[in-house]
Formats: C-alpha cells, sequence, structure tokens
C-alpha cells in the first residue's frame, strides 16, 4: 500500500509539472493574442492588428487539455470512488459526517458508560451529584413490509452495480443479477462474461432510508454450496472517526442448517454460531434482528435464537441501511469452505423484506 502512495504522488508531481509547463507558455501566448486584438481596435481596420497566434499554442492547450481529462479521471474513478459515493449520498436523519461533528473515540473499557454531565447547583450544598445516564438516540426509519411482486424493484431500493466488496470476493456486484419472479426477488451468481475483472458476478440490494433501531427480517431460499455466503445485515459505512456499526446475519453454504450471528462496532465484535431447528436452503424461512439501545436479539421463525446486550452491542447507534446480498470466496476458506466456482449458477429467494420500528412478531408470515 505504501508502495502504491508513493507511486501514485510521484504520478501526481510529474503530472503538475507538466501542468504547470503547458500554463505558463498558454498564458504567453494568449497574452500575446490578447495584445494584437488590443491594437487592432486602435485602427480603422480593427482585424488589421491581429496577428495569428503562435504556431505551438494548439499543442500547448491540448496538453492542458489532457492534464485536466487525467486529473478529473483520477478524481472520479480513484479505488475509493466507491466510498465516497456512498457518502456523498444524502442521509435523511442528518447525520451524515459532513452534517455531524464526528463521534469521539469509543471508551476502551469494559463497561461503556456515558461521559459525567454538568450537575447544576442546587440548594442542598455538598450533596453528590447522581451518576449520569446516557441518553438515548431517537429510533428512525418507518415501517414497511416489501413482498416482491411488482414486475420491478421498488424505488426503496438500491441495487448495488458495478463495484466488489474487496478481494476476498470472487464475484462484483451487478445489477443483471436481480430479478423478480413467482417467488418475489432473487439474486444469482453467475461465470462472468469474458474479460470480466472478477471470475463471478452476483447481487446486493440495500434500502436507500436509513434506521436506527427497530426490528428488521426477511424470508428467503438460501442456496446450499462450498463457498457460498448470504448476508443479511444492516450496515453504516466507515470513514476516519465515523465508527462503522454492522449486524449480522449470515449462513455459510456449506452448512445451511447454521447462522452466524454477528455485531462490528469500530473493529470490535462478536460472533455466536447457531445451530437451526431446519434447513434453510429446504424451503422459506424468516430471520430477524431485533435492534434495541443496548441490546440485539436474533430470531429464526419466529423463536429467539440469541441475545447481545455487551459494550459492543451498547455502542451500535449509528443509522444504517438494511442490506441483502450473496457471495462467493476462495482466499476465505478455512472460513467458508473450499469454493469450486465451476458448480455456477446459484440463486438465493427472498419472499419477503421488512421492517418495523418495535418488535411485535414476524412481520412476512
Amino acid at each position: 500500500m505504501k508502495e502504491k502512495l508513493e507511486s501514485l504522488l510521484r504520478q501526481s508531481q510529474t503530472a503538475l509539472n507538466r501542468a504547470g509547463i503547458a500554463l505558463g507558455h498558454a498564458r504567453t501566448a494568449v497574452r500575446h493574442g490578447w495584445r494584437s486584438h488590443v491594437q487592432s481596435w486602435t485602427s480603422q481596420n480593427w482585424l488589421a492588428g491581429v496577428q495569428p497566434l503562435p504556431k505551438d499554442m494548439a499543442s500547448h492547450l491540448a496538453a492542458i487539455a489532457m492534464v485536466t481529462s487525467i486529473t478529473m479521471t483520477s478524481l472520479v474513478y480513484g479505488e475509493d470512488y466507491q466510498r465516497r459515493f456512498m457518502e456523498a449520498r444524502s442521509i435523511a436523519s442528518g447525520e451524515h459526517p459532513s452534517q455531524q461533528k464526528p463521534l469521539p473515540d469509543a471508551d476502551p473499557s469494559p463497561d461503556f458508560t456515558a461521559p459525567p454531565q454538568p450537575v447544576p447547583e442546587t440548594a442542598t450544598s455538598g450533596a453528590s451529584p447522581a451518576p449520569a445516564a446516557r441518553a438515548e438516540l431517537p429510533q428512525i426509519g418507518e415501517a414497511f413490509v416489501e413482498r416482491f411482486q411488482d414486475e420491478t424493484l421498488s424505488d426503496h431500493w438500491y441495487i448495488s452495480d458495478g463495484w466488489s466488496n474487496g478481494d476476498h470476493m470472487d464475484n462484483d456486484w451487478r445489477r443483471s443479477q436481480v430479478g423478480l419472479g413467482p417467488n418475489g426477488l432473487f439474486l444469482t451468481m453467475e461465470t462472468a462474461p469474458s474479460g470480466h475483472p472478477k471470475p463471478l458476478v452476483s447481487a446486493e440490494v440495500r434500502t436507500l432510508p436509513f434506521y436506527r433501531y427497530g426490528y428488521f427480517e426477511v424470508k428467503m431460499k438460501v442456496p446450499r454450496g462450498s463457498g457460498l455466503v448470504i448476508g443479511v445485515f444492516t450496515y453504516a459505512h466507515i470513514d476516519g472517526n465515523t465508527r462503522s456499526n454492522e449486524i449480522d446475519i449470515e449462513i455459510l453454504g456449506k452448512n445451511t442448517r447454521v447462522l452466524e450471528a454477528t455485531i462490528h462496532e469500530n473493529g470490535r465484535s462478536t460472533l455466536k454460531r447457531i445451530a437451526l431447528p431446519f434447513d434453510s436452503a429446504d424451503g422459506f424461512h424468516t430471520f430477524g434482528i431485533d435492534w434495541r439501545p443496548n441490546t440485539i436479539v436474533w430470531y429464526a421463525d419466529g423463536k429467539k435464537v440469541h441475545e447481545e446486550s455487551g459494550p459492543v452491542a451498547a455502542r451500535v447507534i449509528r443509522p444504517q441501511q438494511f442490506i441483502i446480498d450473496f457471495w462467493g470466496s476462495t482466499p476465505l476458506r478455512d472460513w467458508v469452505g473450499p469454493f469450486d466456482r465451476s458448480k455456477a449458477p446459484w440463486k438465493l429467494e427472498v419472499s419477503c423484506a421488512a421492517y418495523s420500528p418495535t418488535y411485535a412478531g414476524t412481520l412476512c408470515d
């Protein structure tokens, strides 16, 4: 990474040096041409004093255009294009990093407590102030139940298209892998066309609205296959002092009778593997996450299967998108199992996705 950054800096410096030379020549040429026009205005024949611009001015202007084009291309299509694209999107809650001061660094101690707040003076001198309580943040997001019965995906959803989440994935996201059928939404993974940057193409959809706290649910039928990962999760992006927050339901294609319940928060994680009383590849089953202040609960077919209420759960506070995706990995074989890409295609089917500000039972049945 360091060598790559140094190389990029050298290239940028070279481009800037060339741009400076070209701009200097062009400025001289334009000044020469401008003087010739001013001189012409003082004569009876306005065109009499016009002199041809220097013969090399066209090449200088072309150099300027080329440097400008390279600079703009690097800004738009750089490696962090997707990060900047997602950050630039408006968040209705007003909690985008550009709209709010960065969150302070998380307290590394196991017991998460709010910093002490100033206590107003009272008539009782010498009284000990009561311990400060952590202010509860407001719930964000409106309820919805989406059964995917229309001919097109509603504008409630954003389809990821044209990038991958990293080298650990054997696929990138393509709009072409999202469809609607008799059972609702489906995401497919298949062999990529010749010349594609990744060997496979797959799909991801996410809500455009962001949510804080509430119950998230899907009803889905997952594919079998070693190396596959089916993800249903909430996610808030990380950048600088802005913390990542993520709550996961993950099912691995190598064992579709196990649910992995995970929390990620600013480098801290929890993981619980839960044996399911059913095979999630045999038919449609509901999976849910009940995200409350300080506590997160996972459900499978309406039954509570796990709860986290430790410090990591308490720190999950940022508004997040609701995401469904489906990917495969060769590098992560120790986790997901060996991946045989020749067995493609695979399909993930989702008959319902839903959200409610509070948990009151399953939403998709």
